[in-house]
């Protein structure tokens, strides 16, 4: 692997590289400290940043506070005073770092002292140039225009350039074996489900057969002392409905689950029938492909599908889908040695059990995809997984994954209302309730061997649950908090599911003062008081309003009923919220409206087929329209045409005949009648009409009259 291609990514074996896309100020780096939470501090030419075991993050810096050399010094250097003071230099000033507090102090000039300063003046605070064993380290890697080289606590070499960046290579770690060609252990891997030319699988049954499927998805029984063949594809014609069968995993001494690309099923061995796999509606919720199917030494059955692993318990009471996996598209499924589950994926190798450990290219693992159903168990413990391109992955599962401690994990930045804050103070203001806690182990190493879980006391009691990986942000976000006291709790586990200890945070979001209890007594007290004094006043007085109130209401429906009548009478066009004093009314009319528009050209369409279409009967609708308009259902409906009549008369050049029968009239002086009832002139009149088909019509309407 080019070490230069690798920007803020992982490498083969956990090796990285970050530059300024990761939070680096810029790719000149003069110093690295570590500190004593593990956090590794980094000066880039005077711009300082601080890890948070993904990226880094920018620590302010006011240079004019720093102490101004009287001369300047060869190189940089750091002196640490105490455990929690950091003292650093550059050619020109000297800058002091709280480490607990992981900000810079303003106080430099009154804090440092004479011997302090020839320290620092004398060279002894001088960053160390890099060992010879770190610069052996730096040669195998190419790694070239080296500034400094420092190895932290966890045995990581990080390595300073002049403008790359920073690059990082993990302490020692045993690493996979990579096979590749013609290597026994890929052909072992690949013929794990004893697939082989035209055999797609085959699974040894209790009673001796063998349950084949060939490349044609036609199933079968082998018969190995007759060595004869019995298709069941004749027998079961529905098995042809299947497009691909992909594997078969026996549950017990009669039934066998058969699952396919386009579904599973069970077959009974016994009596050759099918049945429906009960779970598999939950299952296909998410994907209907089956790629691979294991049953543990538990008796646990385990279904790898293209979009997620289940767990179906051994009483098959539940089935689960398994979370915080690096990637959900199973391939393969196989036990070590111990009888914990593996999983290959389309995007490295998970162990599965007894917890969820994701391992990727921090542990040697290629960043590829696995093949389908294409891992075994060797004799000498290793496990195998295929890959593509003719490669294979073999390794020891305690080599990979051994015994260790968990981290305490590190609160690396925290911010209150999207800013920033070096610490929280123990109490905040109603105003500052948004509150996010970033955190880590800094498990540099093996970052994806790590498990966290938090919470917020105060506001919840379940833990929540996230899965490390090195690019993930771990983060856990607090919006609109009420007043109370919170404790932040978080840890991590190892991959062997040991909890790790709890980092925690306590603060209080105090109440705005007309919240407080003295607030609160206050105005108890108050309405108390008042209470007593106002209630016979505001009896009487709520009686004489109650009164007033009922004939306001009586008035003012009375002018809207008046109101809506005028407007409907008037308007020529019919709007809802016009001819309808509230919002059910409204409603009503705009049913009315869409369907008699419906069948507005329906001469036959009446009363009754109106009230039906409203869901009503004829009579409530009858009272309906008296009580608002104080017309009948009839009259509504004539009403609605003629005025989408008018509509049509002044913006369309339709003749008054096809007006007429456009909205519903059977004859044109039936049309003509009743507009001229309505509107007080007839259809021509009120257009304007001046041609001859006007005049005509005009003659017609006079023969109406």
């Amino acid at each position: 692997m080019t070490w230069g291609l690798i920007t803020g990514a992982l490498g083969i074996n956990g090796q990285r590289h970050w530059t300024v896309a990761d939070g680096l100020p810029t790719g000149e780096v003069q110093q690295i400290v570590e500190l004593p939470n593990r956090q590794m501090l980094v000066n880039c030419e005077g711009v300082f940043c601080i890890s948070n075991g993904r990226s880094f993050d920018v620590v302010p810096c006011d240079q004019n506070q720093a102490y101004q050399l009287p001369h300047y010094t060869y190189g940089y250097g750091q002196l640490w005073e105490g455990d929690s003071i950091l003292w650093l230099h550059d050619f020109y000033r000297v800058y002091r770092f709280s480490a607990h507090r992981r900000i810079f102090t303003n106080d430099v000039k009154n804090t440092h002292s004479d011997s302090l300063l020839k320290a620092v003046l004398s060279g002894e605070s001088n960053t160390p140039r890099p060992t010879a064993a770190q610069q052996a380290i730096i040669d195998s890697l190419s790694v070239g225009d080296i500034t400094l080289a420092t190895t932290d606590s966890q045995g990581g070499l990080w390595i300073g350039t002049r403008s790359n960046g920073i690059f990082y290579q993990p302490p020692s770690r045993t690493s996979p074996e990579m096979h590749t060609g013609d290597d026994p252990l890929i052909g072992m891997a690949r013929g794990s489900t004893l697939r082989s030319g035209q055999t797609t699988f085959a699974i040894l049954l209790h009673d001796g057969r063998h349950l084949r499927c060939d490349s044609l998805c036609r199933l079968s029984y082998y018969l190995p002392k007759q060595q004869t063949t019995v298709s069941l594809n004749h027998i079961l014609p529905a098995l042809n409905q299947y497009r691909f069968m992909v594997g078969a995993c026996q549950l017990d001494d009669k039934w066998v689950a058969v699952y396919t690309q386009n579904g599973m099923f069970l077959l009974d061995t016994q009596a050759d029938t099918l049945a429906a796999f009960p779970y598999a509606k939950e299952i296909e919720h998410y994907s209907s492909k089956y790629n691979c199917m294991l049953k543990d030494r538990e008796g646990q059955l385990w279904i790898g599908t293209q979009n997620g692993l289940f767990r179906l318990t051994k009483s098959g009471g539940s089935i689960t889908r398994i979370t915080n996996l690096a990637n959900n598209c199973i391939r393969s499924l196989v036990l070590d040695g111990d009888g914990n589950v593996w999983a290959g994926t389309s995007y490295g190798i998970s162990r599965i059990t007894p917890t969820v450990v994701n391992l990727g290219a921090d542990d040697g693992i290629p960043a590829t995809a696995m093949m389908d159903r294409a891992a075994c168990l060797t004799d000498d413990g290793r496990l195998v997984f295929a890959a593509g391109g003719g490669l294979a992955v073999a390794f020891r599962p305690k080599e990979l994954i051994s015994e260790e401690e968990p981290h305490p994990v590190v609160i690396t930045n925290t911010t209150i209302n999207g800013v920033s804050v070096p610490t929280i103070d123990r109490e905040l203001s109603y105003r500052q309730n948004y509150l996010a806690f970033q955190f880590s182990t800094l498990n540099y190493a093996t970052p994806s061997h790590d498990l966290y879980r938090y919470r917020l006391n105060g506001l919840e009691r379940e833990w929540n649950t996230v899965t490390d990986g090195f690019l993930v942000d771990k983060t856990a976000s607090y919006k609109s908090l009420p007043p109370g006291h919170y404790t932040f709790e978080v840890q991590a586990s190892t991959a062997l599911g040991k909890w790790g200890p709890i980092t925690q945070q306590s603060f209080v979001i105090s109440p705005p003062w007309w919240l407080t209890w003295w607030a609160k007594v206050t105005y108890a007290l108050l309405s108390l008081a008042f209470m007593a004094s106002m209630v016979s006043i505001v009896y009487k007085r709520k009686r004489k309003e109650l009164e007033r109130e009922n004939d306001a209401r009586v008035n003012r429906l009375f002018e809207l009923r008046e109101e809506a009548r005028h407007q409907f009478a008037e308007s020529a066009n019919i709007s809802p919220d016009k001819i309808a004093v509230n919002a059910g009314e409204e409603k009503l009319v705009a049913q009315m409206l869409k369907a008699i528009e419906t069948h507005i050209d329906d001469e036959e369409y009446n009363a009754e087929l109106l009230a039906r279409d409203v869901a009503m009967s004829r009579a409530s609708l009858y009272k309906k329209l008296q009580n608002m308009l104080g017309i009948t259902p009839t009259d509504f409906i004539r009403n609605v045409r003629l005025k989408q009549a008018t509509q049509l008369l002044t913006e369309s050049q339709l003749s008054i005949n096809e007006i007429a029968t456009h909205v519903g009239f059977a004859t044109t002086r039936n049309f003509s009648s009743s507009f001229k009832k309505i509107f007080g002139v007839t259809p021509s009149e009120y257009r304007g009409d001046s041609s001859e088909a006007s005049s005509a019509a005009n003659v017609e309407e006079k023969k109406i009259e």
